[in-house]
């Protein structure tokens, strides 16, 4: 074992050939003939390498000062084992062998020993690798029953011999022969690897086993001892006082520490709280947040202060790096904004026609981003547009969405920036990426450094909701002054809903104009103060209601032959019916029926946007009758009936290079949860839920329709039956 731990091994390639026969030959110099002769491996082949009782195998030896050669052919272990090595000789000389049944042994000037094996069995079946002087991540137990040695070998091997038939000649172990396939601290015996390695500064060799390095003199690292000790490395005394989890950057004089998100000070030892986070160039400061798909189209709000004309506001790539691929940016170049974008051809830039204020003293609102390959940029109302004449229309990124900087700007690609890349300076506080609003907190980022706070309180721009007051008490801690008709820490509790009557999770919706509430009921529930339970074979929905349900068998679906079918009734020409998918972003396959301008819509996306939208101008489904649709997907074919009447067939891709309904097992019924849109969700199919009713809903064949029970997600739903 090395001075880190590390056993020696080295693994030739499988022995070919030696379920009948085998014969090796070696010598060997143990490295003490005590303490490297008591329980050590010399070679070993197995059934697995590793396995349990039974596993044939072949292994050579040493225990107790003498040779020891064990196999199995299946039926039992067979151990042949020496006279006790004579210890004034410098080198040993083993021959071993074995044919069918019977093993030999003769070691230096010994008598030949053989047993032969108990049982019928008499082939060798071994699939592993052949190891020698050790064995991978050497663990004895990994070895099976009757090969066990404690440690590995311990010495020199010379001239390892195999052959596998009685005229075949003696050959190297491996493939090529002589050539191993892996191995770890194995050196050549009798050469001083110190001898051939020079230590600068003052440092010295070390050896051991087969491993070699430099012990470096105090202010000295490396491999040859040739780097200085920085003020940050480990090894510095005394060490630098950078808090847990900051960085330590070193100077020219002494050092700086990068911390954390949440933290600040000289070594990132105090806590910070974050609520409108300011950015410092000098300092390397950047926020990072989870990324999500804005492939097919990306919009961008901001709010900022800068105090610089240069800087990046918002990034993110397809890869950090110069050569990154698709790319995002927002940043000031010269006090001007730009937005740039990359979609895989050609890089589109986007300038503000006037500059902003790099006092620190105004602030800034951006609307920035793209459609395909139409951008635009809007600084404090002032639009610019643009269609760009490159091809590609898809912005493929993997990174973190970067407001303020990167942890490296080395790694910005350079066409993403006019000048140097430099990090933003000033304060940031708001940014929203399609509706999604990123919270500028220690809490909301996922990874950061160096972030203050813009103002050094607790109070920020949205902490106080609802044209709340934001004021700072005795301890520094905020406290909101809100407006009549709001209550909270926050002012986020309308105080109409402040002692609701409503039950059983349903929400109370206020309506200020009267001074009064309503309850939205929770699905299975009724009543002024959903006091009611009830049940529902046919559901009924307002437009501002929606049932969410989450199929129980959908691992066991087969999703390239997806069904459903229901009947509707709906008093509004437009509307949601179903959308069977996730709906978490527009790249997500669904499946969607509803109604627009009176008549029957259904949708599908099998992946990569190949959708079907198609509106069915001969079916009314109109004026609160009843109407059956069924659709069934067979791979890329799609089959729609109204009323028992096949209305379409269709082949979405005769190329067939998205066959399944990737619909993650959700199905919404109606609408969308109450904080998303059906118009932004659906990306305009639909403008707004159903008024109407559903019942009979059966998807995929199951024998029983899907039952609307207070189990299921939904709000706002009353029983629809006559």
């Amino acid at each position: 074992m090395d001075e880190f731990g590390f056993t020696s091994f080295i693994a030739y390639s499988m022995i070919q050939n030696i379920s009948s026969y085998c014969e090796f030959r070696l010598k060997f110099t143990p490295a003490d003939p005590d303490k490297a002769t008591k329980d050590n491996l010399i070679f070993f082949t197995g059934q697995k390498g590793q396995g349990l009782k039974g596993d044939d195998f072949l292994v050579l030896g040493l225990q107790n000062g003498t040779v020891v050669y064990s196999f199995n052919l299946g039926s039992g272990t067979t151990t042949i084992v020496s006279e006790p090595l004579d210890r004034l000789l410098e080198m040993h000389i083993v021959r071993l062998g074995r044919f069918l049944r019977t093993g030999w042994l003769k070691v230096d000037k010994q008598m030949n020993k053989t047993r032969t094996s108990s049982g019928t069995l008499m082939g060798l079946n071994v699939f592993s690798q052949f190891y020698v002087g050790g064995y991978s991540e050497y663990t004895p137990e990994l070895l099976p029953n009757g090969a066990h040695f404690n440690d590995s070998f311990q010495g020199c091997i010379y001239e390892l011999l195999v052959r596998t038939g009685k005229d075949s000649r003696f050959r190297k172990p491996g493939s090529p022969e002589g050539h191993p396939n892996a191995g770890r601290n194995v050196g050549q015996c009798r050469v001083s690897s110190c001898s051939r390695m020079k230590c600068g500064n003052g440092g010295t060799c070390v050896e051991k086993a087969s491993t070699v390095y430099c012990q470096c003199r105090p202010g000295w690292k490396g491999a040859f001892c040739t780097e200085t000790v920085s003020v940050c490395d480990p090894q510095h005394k005394p060490p630098h006082q950078c808090a847990p989890g900051s960085l330590c950057i070193p100077l020219p004089e002494g050092y700086t520490c990068r911390c954390p998100l949440g933290t600040k000070g000289v070594h990132c030892k105090e806590a910070l709280t974050i609520s409108d986070p300011v950015f410092r160039s000098n300092e390397s400061s950047w926020m990072g947040f989870s990324p999500f798909n804005i492939r097919h189209k990306t919009h961008i709000k901001m709010q900022f202060l800068p105090r610089s004309p240069d800087g990046i506001l918002f990034y993110t790539a397809q890869h950090l790096g110069t050569q990154s691929g698709d790319f995002l940016s927002i940043g000031l170049a010269g006090g001007f904004v730009q937005l740039r974008y990359n979609l895989g051809d050609a890089t589109v830039v986007l300038p503000s026609t006037k500059a902003v204020d790099t006092a620190g003293k105004t602030w800034h609102f951006i609307e920035a981003g793209r459609t395909g390959k139409q951008g635009y940029l809007k600084l404090d109302g002032i639009n610019v547009t643009r269609a760009s004449s490159v091809g590609m229309t898809a912005l493929d990124t993997k990174t973190l969405f970067f407001v303020g900087g990167v942890p490296n700007l080395n790694e910005i690609n350079a066409v993403a920036v006019e000048n140097e890349p430099s990090g933003f300076d000033g304060c940031i506080r708001e940014v929203v990426v399609n509706d999604f609003e990123l919270k500028l907190t220690e809490e909301g980022a996922k990874d950061g450094s160096n972030i203050g706070d813009c103002d050094g309180t607790a109070c920020g721009y949205k902490i106080c909701v609802n044209e709340g007051n934001c004021s700072l008490d005795s301890a520094a801690n905020f406290f909101c002054s809100c407006q009549p008709l709001w209550v909270g820490t926050n002012c986020e509790i309308p105080v109409i809903c402040l002692n609701n009557l409503c039950k059983h999770g349903s929400l109370c919706i206020p309506t200020f104009s009267t001074a009064t509430y309503r309850c939205a009921c929770a699905l299975g529930w009724a009543g002024v103060h959903c006091e009611n339970k009830i049940m529902l074979s046919t559901v009924k929905f307002s437009g501002n209601s929606y049932a969410k349900y989450n199929d129980p068998l959908y691992l066991m679906r087969d999703l390239r032959f997806t069904s459903i079918s229901l009947n509707f009734t709906t008093s509004e020409k437009d509307g949601l019916v179903l959308w069977m998918g996730k709906a978490e972003d527009e790249d997500n396959d669904y499946l969607t029926i509803g109604i627009s301008r009176g008549n029957l819509k259904i949708g599908v996306n099998l992946g990569e946007r190949i959708i079907l939208p198609f509106v069915f101008g001969n079916s009314s489904v109109c004026c609160d009758k009843w109407h059956s649709v069924s659709v069934h997907q067979d791979r890329t074919i799609i089959t729609v009936k109204h009323n028992g009447k096949r209305i379409l067939y269709e082949d979405l891709d005769p190329r067939r290079r998205y066959v399944a309904l990737n619909y993650g097992g959700v199905c919404y019924f109606g609408g969308f949860e109450f904080s998303r849109k059906v118009k932004s969700v659906t990306a305009g199919l639909f403008t707004q839920g159903l008024v109407g009713r559903i019942k009979d809903v059966f998807i995929f064949k199951d024998p029983k329709p899907v039952l609307f029970s207070s189990n299921m997600e939904g709000y706002n739903i009353l029983s629809g039956d006559e």
